[in-house]
């Protein structure tokens, strides 16, 4: 699609659209953002069952006014993402920000590429978003160069220099009470109750938490990965689901494929279980658990730390 073509043309055609912005009209059309809100989100993003404000797919509207506020610092919903560190847009950094991986190339459990259906974004609309990134995300209406002007007002650092005599004078006035503290006896008893404190605090082992929190309730089910139904053969059930998942071959032939394993340790993107309980792709069955609501964003972070651990054997 041929965008920065119609560049050239935009400033005329989003006048309107700046007139009710702060700062004066030609600065205010043309930002960073109003071009990549009028460029990339309207046409590619808001059609019907994306990202508008009826369907949201993802829980994300990117609708202009309100695109801003559901990117520039929030967790995704993507459980992989989100247990990566990742932000839907991390100011100053690219690389960390989700939105740049689901245009590009999402990993294992990412999802699809966006967007969905088309042709993926020329690399000329990338570049515009990465850079409107790295120049810090700056809002609509607002230029990145002149954010940067506003924060030099603020330095009001007078008010901390006045502070500073009052601080002075409590030295020396709790000069004398340390002293007759120091005398008593009690802070080393309270010394002697800590130890005892924290063997109670020792968390369980992983597997052991993920066994009982996970596999027990949600998957070693009737007719699911018990012992006597063992689906796709595997048996999750207590005691067994170690052997049968780290360092396995799938069953599915598709993940084989791809190389994967049902737990590669110290590898989360390329375990299979990570892939099946998050967005499996075609080929690669339904989404795990099959029956009940998808483990939640804790869950699935305990599965990735346990892998990301070395999927150690705690049992």
């Amino acid at each position: 699609m041929r965008r920065w073509a119609v560049l050239a043309a935009l400033p005329a055609a989003l006048l309107l659209y700046g007139c009710a912005g702060d700062g004066p009209p030609p600065s205010g059309a043309n930002s960073a953002y109003d071009v990549i809100q009028q460029q990339i989100f309207n046409p590619h993003c808001l059609s019907a069952g994306c990202h508008n404000g009826i369907n949201q797919a993802g829980n994300l509207n990117l609708s202009a006014g309100v695109s801003y506020g559901n990117l520039v610092g929030v967790t995704p919903t993507n459980p992989v993402a989100a247990a990566r560190g990742l932000l839907r847009v991390t100011p100053f950094d690219p690389n960390a920000s989700f939105l740049l991986s689901k245009l590009t190339g999402p990993g294992l459990g990412e999802g699809t590429r966006m967007p969905q259906g088309m042709s993926p974004l020329p690399a000329s609309d990338i570049n515009m978003i990465r850079a409107w990134i790295a120049d810090g995300a700056p809002p609509p209406g607002t230029a990145g160069p002149s954010a940067t002007p506003t924060a030099s007002p603020s330095a009001t650092v007078p008010p901390t220099v006045t502070e500073t005599p009052t601080v002075t004078p409590t030295p020396v006035d709790t000069a004398t009470p340390t002293q007759t503290i120091t005398g008593t006896a009690p802070p080393t008893a309270t010394v002697t109750e800590t130890p005892t404190a924290s063997p109670t605090e020792t968390p369980l082992p992983w597997l052991v938490r993920i066994q009982t929190t996970i596999f027990n309730p949600r998957c070693a089910t009737a007719f699911c990965h018990d012992a006597a139904t063992a689906s796709a053969n595997l048996d999750l059930s207590d005691g067994q689901s170690y052997v049968n998942l780290v360092g396995v071959q799938p069953d599915n032939a598709v993940a084989r494929g791809k190389g994967l394993l049902r737990v590669q340790p110290n590898a989360p993107a390329d375990s299979f279980l990570i892939i099946k309980v998050t967005e499996p792709a075609p080929g690669e069955g339904s989404r795990m658990p099959l029956t009940g609501a998808p483990l939640t964003a804790e869950q699935i972070a305990l599965l990735v730390g346990w892998i990301d651990a070395g999927a150690p054997n705690s049992e």
